[in-house]
């Protein structure tokens, strides 16, 4: 998002799953990504991140143009990253995974608890994802079936970055695109028989496009 926007940033290193104290103390909360500028409250939502970066870098608006593609774009941002979305359910089925085999190490347990992971909220993730990425599936169908290569409008919005992300939690990009460490290469890598039947096509050849046309190859974190 900022790099589409010419937004010269600074990244900083946080462990995932680890006490990273130093953040709690600045922002009151252990996740990432937190968006810093200046003396202002740092952003930690990804609406708010997202309304810093159209503030801050206008002529490349990625919340759409109109109130009502702001609203269809901030909805279709929310249902893949944010609370219950695709990214929520994935972490919760993987977390679980572990956790029911009784092999999860202390970082897993602390984000298990960060998150409200319980056996019920493991027990309905993978039915929830099914039927998100069912919806997605339709909703890009609908799209392309007009012509249209965005999820929104005719150019690339936050959605459109956020679905090409989030999909490498269910299917990584290649290792010279997007290195990352084997274990969570093969965790991100695993589909049962259901998810894999409802991650259509579609979904993924979005994905590529989104990041052949718009973002930068390798990540890097």
């Amino acid at each position: 998002m900022l790099a589409l926007k010419e937004l010269v940033y600074v990244a900083a290193a946080q462990e995932a799953g680890g006490e990273n104290a130093i953040l709690v103390d600045w922002t009151g909360q252990a996740s990432a990504p937190v968006l810093a500028w200046n003396r202002e409250p740092p952003r930690i939502s990804w609406l708010s991140q997202l309304e810093l970066a159209e503030r801050l870098a206008p002529d490349t608006p990625l919340l759409g143009g109109s109130p009502a593609e702001r609203a269809e774009v901030v909805g279709l941002c929310h249902v893949i990253a944010g609370y219950e979305g695709i990214g929520w359910h994935r972490r919760t089925q993987l977390t679980g995974l572990v956790i029911s085999r009784g092999e999860a190490p202390a970082y897993m347990q602390r984000m298990a608890d960060r998150y409200d992971y319980s056996e019920t909220s493991y027990a309905s993730c993978e039915e929830r994802l099914v039927e998100i990425l069912g919806w997605l599936g339709d909703y890009l169908a609908e799209r392309r079936a007009n012509n249209c290569n965005y999820l929104v409008g005719d150019s690339v919005t936050a959605a459109d970055l956020y679905l090409a992300s989030f999909m490498g939690m269910l299917d990584p990009l290649p290792e010279n695109l997007n290195p990352m460490p084997e274990q969570m290469r093969r965790a991100y890598s695993y589909r049962s028989e259901a998810l894999a039947a409802a991650l259509d096509p579609l979904l993924l050849s979005h994905r590529d496009l989104v990041v052949q046309r718009h973002i930068t190859t390798p990540l890097d974190f």
